[in-house]
């Protein structure tokens, strides 16, 4: 979760001018930290909790929204002019239960749902009108909830969004009776894997557990994709590599005369657009232009939720979309690589079971999927998976939780079996790219995904100035493999995915989007290129030294910096990694198929290039400066 994200969203509200959001422990979860805003406002009257969740919520992914905000007349400083964290933290927050008497549940369903709010909450009893998020609930707790109590009521149609808009027990047992006569009933982790599941199954993932049966048998008989897209869909637009997408596919278009449909999270279409566009108004004039003046005539957005039902679509605009869409690139993933699979399944499995639906109504649709390369190497001590593998055979078996992106992996993994599932049973065309790192821009200015692991490294040793003599530990041995740095610039990353996916009309592709080099290029590599262009990094002999050194100069750091840094990463670096050759996950067809398609300017996959890390220095150091 990157705090400076949800500051800045909550700054662009009318009436605050500042806001400062912490990690604070729960007083009934120990060890479990939920999100605090603390805020300065300019009006008479504060805006309420309500009013900012919902401000919040058509700008960020649910899990990111605080669960309680505190007014202050002013933030506390240090004596060095700084947000004075201690002071905040020391503040009483604890949840307040309203005033007055708890009215207790008066029907079952009140009952099954006030009973697991409690559970979750863990608090002795819950009112029908005591408010979910005052008595401690947040964005993350909310998941929970909204797990046990799809299980709890076999399936009834709720969602993160059902509980911020109906956040008390009799508000959302109304919504829950209001809408048990639409015949809507989504599968959940516990129908679809078994209760209390600690592993999950390729087998468990069968469509007709999630599309139903009309659609399954019509499906062979729908016609046939068009070998030229007019139209298309696609997911994740205003993400990282989803905004790169979007201006690939939409210079594609512009040559055929085609149009883009973008889906974005927003309260109205013209929210989401307005969403998309400031996504791309992020540092260069030239990228601005260029959006804009493609997206003039060759753009619609709207606005939708891959968690949803129908992704989160009117009927009538679903309708619409199955008849117009030829291609959907499903780019759009709940990112979090915290969550275990069970709070991930809704956004990332039931979410990519729509988007199959939606492929499979009124005429094929190909599907382009974005998947992550870890899900070929998900079973530490075996092979990776090739690209030409059948992942249902070749990752029978996934693990539910197991630490550090576990729960991702298993998401990414399922959809790739949802999707290999129905190209066999209803011939959908698929492509689909397990992505490795995605790197900044190799051209345009300030594109750099700040909140990822490498550019917070980057940002770090530049700030520092200190790194280890080297990142490896047999760096530096005769006998060992040269080490080397997975990644792919996210301009050649998109060109690729666009270029290659556009070609899939039949059959089932899969690509491995790997650097896929042995070329001795490694982290080592980025910081003497670093130092050579003038950067001042003390290199240390003794890593732990390092470490300590790093980790005290992070904290020193001011609280603007402290946001962009490797601090919420220094588990994975407190040890030397193993030096490794080229990337263990096979990527033959990939790198063929960007050589046959002349992908990219050297028309081959690129090593990560000097100028390219002299660029992410130019990049992060607006950062630095603001």
């Amino acid at each position: 979760i990157e705090l400076g994200d949800i500051e800045t969203h909550l700054t662009h509200h009318p009436h605050i001018n500042t806001a400062i959001v912490t990690p604070t422990p729960h007083p009934n979860h120990p060890g479990y930290h939920a999100l605090t805003a603390y805020i300065t406002t300019s009006a008479a009257t504060p805006p309420t909790a309500e009013e900012l969740r919902d401000h919040l919520a058509q700008r960020l992914p649910q899990h990111m929204i605080p669960g309680a905000f505190v007014a202050l007349d002013a933030l506390p400083l240090t004596a060095n002019g700084k947000v004075d964290r201690r002071a905040l933290a020391a503040l009483d927050t604890a949840p307040v239960r309203p005033a007055g008497e708890s009215v207790a549940p008066r029907t079952q369903l009140e009952e099954t749902i006030a009973t697991v709010w409690a559970e979750v909450l863990q608090v002795e009893q819950v009112g029908v009108y005591d408010d979910f998020f005052a008595l401690g609930g947040d964005s993350l707790l909310a998941t929970k909830v909204i797990a046990r109590l799809r299980d709890a009521l076999g399936g009834e149609t709720l969602s993160l969004r059902v509980l911020f808009s109906t956040p008390t027990v009799a508000a959302m047992a109304d919504h829950v009776e209001a809408t048990r006569g639409d015949g809507v009933r989504r599968p959940t982790f516990t129908s679809v894997h078994g209760e209390d599941s600690t592993e999950v199954r390729a087998t468990d993932l069968t469509l007709d557990k999630f599309l139903d049966a009309g659609t399954l048998a019509d499906a062979k008989g729908l016609a046939r994709p068009v070998d030229l897209p007019r139209t298309v869909l696609l997911t994740g637009a205003n993400g990282y590599i989803g905004r790169f997408l979007c201006l690939e596919w939409l210079q594609r278009l512009a040559n055929t005369g085609g149009r883009l449909v973008c889906l974005v999270r927003g309260s109205s279409a013209a929210a989401a657009r307005r969403r998309l566009d400031e996504s791309f108004d992020s540092g260069d004039a030239e990228l601005l232009s260029t959006y804009e003046r493609l997206a003039a005539e060759r753009l619609e957005v709207v606005n939708g939720d891959i968690a949803e039902p129908r992704l989160g679509l009117d009927e009538e605009t679903w309708g619409r979309l199955a008849e117009e869409v030829d291609v959907i690139v499903h780019a759009g993933a709940l990112v979090n690589h915290v969550l275990p699979y069970q709070h991930l399944f809704e956004a990332n499995v039931l979410g990519t079971a729509e988007v199959v639906q939606l492929a499979l109504t009124h005429r094929i649709k190909p599907v382009t999927y974005v998947s992550s390369a870890v899900v070929a190497t998900s079973h530490p001590g075996r092979p990776a998976v090739d690209e030409d593998a059948d992942v249902r055979l070749a990752l029978p078996v996934q693990a539910v939780d197991g630490g550090y992106g576990v729960g991702y992996t298993t998401s990414k993994w399922a959809g790739e079996v949802l999707l290999r599932e129905a190209h066999e049973l209803c011939g959908l065309p698929v492509a689909t790219f397990r992505s490795s790192m995605v790197l900044a821009h190799s051209r345009y200015r300030g594109q750099v995904n700040v909140s990822d692991m490498f550019s917070r490294l980057l940002f770090s040793l530049l700030a520092t100035g200190v790194a280890p003599r080297s990142f490896y530990p047999t760096a530096h041995r005769a006998d060992g493999p040269r080490p080397h740095y997975d990644g792919l610039p996210v301009d050649f990353a998109a060109e690729a995915i666009v270029t290659l996916g556009a070609g899939i009309t039949a059959g089932y592709r899969t690509f491995s989007l790997v650097n896929s080099h042995d070329d001795g290029v490694s982290l080592d590599t980025f910081v003497d290129w670093l130092v050579e262009a003038g950067h001042r990094i003390e290199r240390v002999d003794d890593y732990q030294d390092w470490i300590t050194r790093f980790e005290s100069a992070m904290k020193a750091m001011s609280e603007a910096r402290q946001r962009h840094s490797a601090q919420p990463l220094l588990h994975v670096l407190r040890n030397p990694e193993a030096a490794m050759g080229a990337p263990a996950v096979p990527s033959d067809r990939f790198r063929t198929a960007v050589q046959a398609e002349e992908i990219g300017e050297d028309r081959d996959v690129p090593h990560v290039a000097k100028s390219l890390i002299e660029k992410y220095a130019t990049d992060l150091k607006r950062l630095m400066d603001a």
